[in-house]
């Protein structure tokens, strides 16, 4: 399964030209845990992780507008929106060492790695590593901020 996914999520990165490095290989998923923050140990148990990376000069810049990370987040979304259909389990970190992933991974400096996206089929049991806020998490949606506190119609106004 996770080689018939790997070769399905590749297609889309190939077709929205995203930076991606799909690590499956236990070894090397090892060697990157030791990237993860704490609190990401959860992502330990995961079949195979994206590194998502980018760089500003393979996209458009116009003045001091640089679109490279807006481009690399659509192409994540894409992803992600992908993995789910096959039936997968894809979640995007902030939590790693850029330096380390980068490191690991032989990728140059020049690259940003924006995230990490950990791959992996759902589970019905809640794992005992999860810290009590994460796991309540699992079960409840997280309260989000209210819509009228950043969503503005016709003139941004301080709220």
């Amino acid at each position: 399964m996770i080689l018939q996914s790997v070769h399905d999520l590749r297609h889309l990165v190939l077709i929205i030209s995203l930076g991606g490095m799909f690590v499956y290989d236990p070894k090397v998923l090892k060697e990157m845990h030791e990237a993860l923050s704490p609190g990401n140990e959860w992502a330990n148990d995961a079949s195979m992780i994206i590194v998502v990376f980018s760089k500003k000069e393979d996209d458009c810049v116009i003045r001091d507008r640089e679109y490279y990370l807006f481009d690399t987040g659509m192409a994540t979304g894409s992803l992600i929106l992908r993995a789910t259909e096959l039936g997968l389990v894809a979640h995007p970190i902030a939590g790693y060492s850029p330096k380390k992933i980068r490191e690991i991974l032989g990728i140059s400096d020049d690259h940003n790695v924006v995230t990490l996206v950990i791959v992996g089929k759902h589970s019905e049991k809640i794992s005992p590593i999860l810290s009590d806020k994460q796991a309540e998490a699992e079960n409840k949606r997280p309260e989000r901020i209210p819509l009228d506190k950043f969503v503005y119609i016709n003139m941004y106004e301080e709220v």
